[in-house]
């Protein structure tokens, strides 16, 4: 079976759609992440000066969920939740117990428009992110006056373990590409990369999204493909038409 290195962590959802399609999925993780700001993240889920929250990634859920309490925000039963793509939303439903909505947006500037485009001027949302967000999101909103409160409730850093991770990786394994899922990954990753002669740096590579494939092509390596949303049945689409048009994986 094909092996294809995914720099996320462990999957179930990307495990089985890989598998069902003849490839073995190998994961990696390149971040870890440490929460923040709780104390003040309660406090402001508590107030009622908001007219939504915004949750762009899952650790910006798993921190909403660190200091969560159904009975103790019920506010927020009938505020809006956004958030981009369907893993998050299911996400946001398993640990907050909360339906959101635009889970089809697929990236930060789709779900902009959409919430833009359903919220009136003066409209202010509640946006717990991490210290690396882009400013895509709250720019768009500003332009349309819409407020956007960011508060940084993680903060990402280089996995310990990176180094040593690619060089068994290079040493052990024998993939026939990889796939990156975050520009910050994508930094860290090549970082890494540079200090140990090695054979990943030639493999094909995809990317999750847009800004994830434009920090790809800033290191000056070519893409092999983007997933057209954020979901594993895109990548995995994303991989096969490439290598159906390319020599098969060794």
């Amino acid at each position: 079976m094909k092996k294809v290195v995914l720099f996320k962590s462990v999957s179930e959802d990307y495990k089985k759609v890989f598998s069902d399609n003849n490839y073995e999925a190998i994961f990696v993780e390149p971040l870890q992440f440490e929460f923040m700001n709780l104390q003040e993240l309660g406090e402001k889920l508590l107030s009622n000066d908001y007219n939504g929250i915004i949750l762009t990634s899952p650790r910006a859920i798993e921190a909403v969920s660190k200091c969560w309490s159904p009975s103790k925000f019920v506010i927020w039963n009938t505020k809006k939740i956004y958030t981009v793509g369907e893993a998050s939303n299911q996400k946001v439903k398993l640990l907050l117990g909360l339906e959101a909505l635009g889970s089809q947006t697929g990236n930060a500037e789709t779900l902009a428009t959409l919430i833009a485009s359903e919220n009136s001027a003066k409209s202010n949302f509640l946006f717990p992110c991490g210290n690396l967000r882009s400013e895509i999101l709250p720019n768009i909103l500003q332009s349309k006056d819409i407020t956007v409160d960011a508060l940084t409730v993680y903060e990402t850093k280089e996995n310990e373990n990176l180094r040593t991770n690619l060089m068994e990786l290079n040493n052990t394994v024998n993939p026939c590409c990889m796939v990156f899922f975050s520009p910050s990954g994508c930094e860290y990753i090549y970082r890494q990369l540079q200090t140990f002669n090695n054979n990943l740096s030639i493999l094909p590579h995809f990317a999750i999204g847009n800004s994830t494939a434009h920090k790809i092509e800033n290191l000056g390596v070519e893409i092999a493909g983007v997933a057209a949303k954020p979901k594993p049945e895109s990548m995995i689409e994303s991989v096969q038409q490439y290598f159906e048009t390319t020599e098969s994986c060794s």
